[in-house]
């Protein structure tokens, strides 16, 4: 809080960073509803026997690396990260600068508990760079990312979906 105070951020930007300890406690809350949602991985879509005697399956699979580039709330890199985990994607998060510290707090804490259960932390990673350039960057990375996400203004969205060599699932004028 004392960093936004230095960007001299508006007053509701300001609401949007700070962390309360309810605030947290609804962030693991939704952590908690994620993981108890039905498995995504695995799951029979679709299904037919040819005439040949042919068992046919559409069978839902991760989609790879996911990056995911949002603006100014803490919550979103727990929600991202855990709904990229329980569908067996690897995120590449990239939040605002300004919440930046909150941000790798969270990742540091998710990371943890990866670590705890011998998973692999990579699954959730902070891109380094906070900066625009790192944005545009990321969007150009289709070797590595095989989808990413924009979530935030119509700017962000705009630019993402212009610039970006790799997928792209946007929304458009908040409906997500």
């Amino acid at each position: 809080m004392s960093q936004a105070k230095l960007y001299n951020l508006d007053e509701a930007l300001m609401d949007r960073l700070l962390l309360t300890q309810s605030r947290v406690k609804a962030m693991s809350d939704a952590i908690r509803q994620i993981a108890s949602q039905t498995e995504p991985v695995g799951r029979i879509l679709d299904g037919w026997v040819t005439e040949a005697g042919l068992n046919i399956q559409k069978v839902s699979i991760p989609i790879g690396v996911i990056g995911i580039i949002y603006e100014s709330r803490p919550n979103v890199t727990s929600d991202t990260a855990a709904l990229c985990f329980k569908s067996g994607n690897v995120c590449v998060l990239k939040g605002g600068k300004e919440a930046e510290h909150s941000n790798k707090a969270i990742a540091v804490v998710l990371r943890e508990v990866l670590a705890k259960n011998r998973l692999p932390e990579q699954a959730i990673s902070l891109l380094p760079d906070s900066s625009r350039e790192g944005v545009a960057k990321l969007i150009k990375e289709d070797r590595y990312v095989d989808l990413i996400v924009p979530r935030g203004g119509e700017a962000l969205i705009r630019y993402v979906s212009e610039n970006s060599s790799i997928p792209v699932i946007k929304h458009d004028n908040g409906l997500c």
